[in-house]
């Protein structure tokens, strides 16, 4: 019995390490997207680590996002203002910390900026409250991955 025990633990010890090491593999490879969502009329407190490797799949078969024919629908006109985005994009992981852009009033806040290599997203309205952030490289990445299918 005691050699059982040994060995059952030794198994599970293997499979919770195993599991440790390839989530931390997986953070390391791509990082985490995360989004935070709070409602407070609704009582909604959600936060969604989304490892970017789920991201890069998921751009990657752009289908699994958006369907095709929505994709067709899409009629993005950037004109001369092409290069400066793309360049914007390009320039995103090297550029320092700053806010890109921020828009307040009454009720409503929303802020767009770069800190410590990750592009974060907040929007405080009222009583809801979001919060995204995304390692800048993989902007760039699936940035160029969804203009081939713009």
């Amino acid at each position: 019995m005691k050699k059982f025990l040994t060995f059952f633990a030794a198994g599970f010890a293997v499979l919770i390490l195993s599991w440790v090491v390839l989530i931390g593999a997986v953070y390391a490879w791509g990082g985490v997207m995360t989004v935070h969502v709070q409602d407070r009329n609704e009582g909604i407190n959600l936060y969604l680590p989304v490892p970017l490797a789920v991201v890069d799949a998921a751009v990657a078969t752009t289908g699994f996002v958006v369907p095709s024919e929505e994709l067709l629908d899409i009629d993005v006109e950037l004109g001369e203002w092409e290069p400066m985005v793309r360049g914007l994009v390009e320039a995103l992981d090297d550029c320092p910390d700053v806010t890109l852009v921020e828009v307040e009033d009454a009720s409503l806040h929303v802020k767009v900026y770069k800190e410590h290599g990750v592009l974060k997203v907040d929007v405080d309205e009222d009583d809801v409250r979001v919060r995204v952030s995304v390692p800048t490289r993989a902007v760039e990445r699936n940035a160029k991955r969804l203009a081939r299918w713009i």
